[in-house]
């Protein structure tokens, strides 16, 4: 199963397992996307956290299903929208955990978590430049400052975790993922302590504090990257 989950004492752990590279499939980001979407209205669940299995936590959308049918893509599309926003609405806090190589898409998740951790060895990129994919800046906003945003999209080119540590947009960083899940675990369990009403409001008043709404900015990106598409020449 590509999109793995478990609950225990409150917490639900969803792991992406999609081997060799955990790239996501039109069917895995529904199914994530339902899965957010149940567990994070659930009274049972305070806290979610979203990790990996394999050498990385994604290489983002699966390019081999997309290319072959255009129809998945715009599935992709969509439930990448879809998946962002039930992350960032949900009524308790996601704690997304970072180990090996987030790329494309699944840099999009971090991006739209509460917490971020991440291991030592991990890296982050979006190399939609190098397909005419022009989505991504929004969220990564939410992480990364406005001037080195537009070098990661404009260049496509890799950022260290320590990078991304340096401008606050990982709250730690781990020597294994067993260090990093200890401190997932360590974080959730205080959530879950706290009056899970008041967790659900302060989620909204911190989501409120946003000066841009990034759902909405990624409808936008999404569709001016269609239009670039149908208008250029043929290869």
């Amino acid at each position: 199963m590509p999109i793995k989950n478990t609950i225990d004492n409150k917490v639900c752990r969803i792991t992406i397992s999609s081997p060799p590279v955990n790239a996501f499939s039109s069917d895995d980001l529904i199914e994530m996307h339902d899965l957010i979407e149940k567990v994070s209205f659930d009274d049972q669940i305070s806290a979610i956290i979203i990790d990996n299995e394999g050498k990385g936590f994604s290489a983002g959308a699966d390019r081999n299903e997309h290319s072959k049918d255009n129809s998945k893509l715009e599935v992709i599309n969509d439930y990448l929208w879809k998946t962002t926003n039930a992350i960032n609405n949900s009524d308790v806090p996601v704690i997304c955990c970072c180990d090996g190589f987030v790329i494309g898409a699944g840099f999009f998740l971090p991006c739209s978590s509460d917490i971020v951790l991440a291991t030592k060895d991990s890296y982050f990129q979006m190399p939609g430049i190098n397909f005419d994919v022009l989505v991504g800046s929004a969220h990564l906003g939410r992480l990364i400052p406005k001037q080195k945003v537009r070098e990661m999209v404009f260049t496509g080119e890799k950022v260290s975790v320590e990078n991304i540590f340096s401008y606050g947009g990982i709250s730690s960083i781990h020597e294994s993922k067993k260090n990093m899940m200890e401190r997932a675990n360590e974080l959730a369990s205080k959530i879950v302590s706290m009056n899970r009403d008041s967790i659900k409001v302060l989620k909204k008043i911190l989501n409120s504090n946003e000066p841009v709404n990034v759902n909405r900015a990624l409808k936008m990106e999404q569709q001016l990257t269609h239009q670039n598409k149908l208008f250029q020449p043929e290869k």
